[in-house]
């Protein structure tokens, strides 16, 4: 034991110095992230913490370098730098205080908003306190006032701060649990835990003085009991909270991919929408617009010539029953894909017959492999839609009699494949290739995580290839 406190005795410069790098790395790197958005309440008081590290780590450095400038300056002015470090000491307790009571008045009620200003009052008191028990002369008094100034500023301000953030902190599992990321949840308890050792390390463990818990619970009492100075422990306890606090901060990654997610998931939305529109406009409007010319003119001509008004109305009709299906296939699209529970094959079968039905052309379904697999929902909807385009175009610019829809799931990857015999088109004009449907194809083969190939020449059908990785289609 003897051995273990001559070594700490010789290279405390080395441990306290050490121990205040640990404090000021924990508030350096909160400065750097704590300033991205974030919808956490931990993540709107991180600056407080981060200023709490970084005042904190500076004013333990005071014991490093302080000793040095006492080879040349007056004792005067030694004591006012001691009493420049405790005062820094006092300040960066101050705002652990505050960052706890920030964490606490978040989820209470707005009255009491000016929790975190409590602090504050303290120190003020703390401060006014120490400053008139200045003494005027006496080294000897002038190392008890400091003393006392530590006590203090730990008993009324490092104490309670901890205590409070413990507290705090412990509030926040709710919000963790909404991130449904347990690692994060797990590091939110560790870091309870080490402001829980922080608290009686920083707090409880003051100089030795005459009053209660002082005189028994100090830093000499310690060091005698353990061969270890208080900084080892203080020290451990700043790496733990530095440790996990960064490991938290993964939490600003995690909301920053959800928050894009999000967003492409609102854009996909509003190109779909945009999309529908100009089909609407294009194709369905249109097609009335015809209707309403035939029947015009079938009104016209109905007492001269009662078979081409027949006729007009016949025409009509059929392009009515067109715009009939079309409304149905666009209503159909914008069902949502959670309530579809058909496997790939049966819903691209579906989506095969409607197509037999509604346009007389022959559609068949080849199904490969594990093509029974059930897949996720959204890519089931994604790739339902891509099939749905390809005989689209395949029918109205293609004019294609026979297609083909092949299904092949296997162990990589999930791929559908669509040939039709239609007039095809030369691929190196750019007009086809970056049309709405064709782009859309494209951005609904991105959306998960798949690539998607168009083949196609003038004369020789068309072939639309769309693959997605099995590990990203589910199933």
């Amino acid at each position: 034991m003897a051995v273990v406190r001559e070594f700490f005795s010789t290279n405390q410069i080395v441990v306290v110095f050490a121990y205040g790098l640990v404090y000021f790395l924990l508030g350096f790197a909160l400065s750097l992230q704590s300033r991205r958005p974030s919808e956490l309440t931990l993540a709107r008081a991180l600056p407080l913490l981060g200023t709490f590290g970084i005042l904190h780590g500076v004013a333990e450095w005071g014991q490093v370098f302080i000793p040095i400038q006492a080879t040349y300056l007056s004792p005067e002015s030694i004591v006012v730098l001691w009493a420049v470090q405790g005062t820094m000491l006092a300040v960066a307790f101050t705002f652990l205080f505050q960052f706890g009571l920030r964490l606490l008045a978040e989820g209470l009620p707005t009255r009491y908003r000016y929790l975190p200003v409590l602090p504050w009052g303290i120190f003020a008191l703390w401060f006014l306190t120490f400053t008139l028990g200045r003494p005027l002369f006496g080294a000897e008094l002038a190392a008890s006032w400091l003393d006392a100034g530590d006590v203090w500023s730990r008993y009324m301000l490092a104490l309670p701060g901890a205590i409070v953030s413990c507290y705090a902190l412990s509030r926040q599992a709710q919000e963790f649990s909404r991130l449904e990321v347990p690692r994060l949840l797990s590091v939110l308890r560790l870091t309870v835990l080490a402001f829980a050792v922080y608290a009686v390390a920083d707090g409880l463990m003051v100089p030795p003085a005459p009053m209660f818990p002082a005189r028994w619970v100090n830093t000499e009492a310690f060091f005698q009991r353990t061969g270890l100075p208080i900084e080892i422990l203080r020290g451990l306890a700043g790496l733990a909270i530095t440790v996990f606090v960064i490991r938290m901060l993964e939490m600003f990654d995690i909301e920053h991919a959800r928050r894009l997610e999000e967003a492409d998931r609102v854009k996909a939305v509003l190109e779909e929408r945009d999309r529908i529109a100009r089909e609407l406009h294009d194709g369905i409007i249109q097609s009335l617009y015809a209707v309403g010319l035939n029947l015009e003119a079938a009104g016209a001509q109905i007492e001269e010539d009662p078979a081409e008004a027949r006729a007009r109305i016949d025409f009509g009709m059929e392009r009515l029953n067109e715009a009939i299906r079309d409304i149905r296939r666009y209503i159909t699209n914008l069902r949502s894909p959670i309530e579809d529970r058909r496997t790939l094959q049966e819903a691209l079968a579906g989506i095969a017959a409607e197509f037999r039905r509604d346009f007389g052309v022959a559609v068949t379904v080849e199904a490969r492999g594990e093509a029974a697999t059930r897949v996720r929902p959204d890519v089931l909807n994604h790739l339902r839609q891509i099939t749905r385009e390809s005989l689209t175009n395949a029918v109205r610019h293609g004019k294609a009699s026979r297609i083909r829809i092949v299904v092949d799931v296997s162990p990589e990857r999930v791929e559908v494949t669509v040939n039709d015999d239609g007039t095809g088109f030369q691929m190196s004009e750019a007009v086809p290739l970056s049309g709405n449907g064709l782009r859309n194809m494209r951005q609904r083969a991105q959306l998960i995580g798949g690539e998607l190939q168009v083949t196609s020449a003038p004369g020789r059908g068309t072939r639309v290839w769309v693959a997605v990785p099995r590990q990203q289609a589910g199933g």
